[in-house]
């Protein structure tokens, strides 16, 4: 009988341990194990990356950016934008997107602002951007390394 009330802590832990709301925050290492392209059916995307600082604010903008000549992205929503520095990892919620042709390829672009900490333009950083599809899947994509430049 003890046991039994033993485990009724440890059970209603690891039940609560499984129903979190919002996954972890990507480690260092998620973020640079990012591919540079992904595959979504018969579309490769891909992300291009701006990050610009103004006074004690970093912005970053991005496109993600769907085949030359394809007529539309899948439905993506990006959530997050990521910047990896020397001194670690930058975050900021991404803007709400907007569709729009990109010259001849579909992109989806946003952008995602916040403090700059010590950022400093001309220093090289990795910018990867959180997607999530209509079910709920969170994707990474991430840019070839890109300098911040003034804004």
């Amino acid at each position: 009988m003890k046991r039994a009330w033993f485990l009724a802590p440890v059970l209603a832990a690891l039940t609560a341990c499984g129903t979190l709301g919002t996954p972890p925050a990507p480690t260092t290492g998620d973020l640079l194990g990012a591919p540079t392209s992904l595959q979504l059916g018969s579309q490769r995307l891909q992300v291009e990356a701006a990050p610009q600082l103004g006074g004690d604010t970093l912005r970053v903008r991005v496109r993600v950016q769907g085949q030359r000549g394809a007529e539309a992205l899948p439905p993506l929503a990006v959530t997050g934008v990521y910047v990896v520095t020397r001194e670690g990892v930058w975050s900021a919620p991404a803007a709400r997107a907007s569709r729009q042709g990109c010259g001849e390829r579909p992109c989806l672009q946003t952008s995602g602002s916040g403090a700059a900490g010590r950022l400093a333009v001309g220093e090289g950083v990795q910018v990867v951007v959180s997607l999530e599809d209509p079910r709920g899947r969170v994707l990474w994509l991430r840019d070839a390394r890109v300098t911040i430049r003034d804004e």
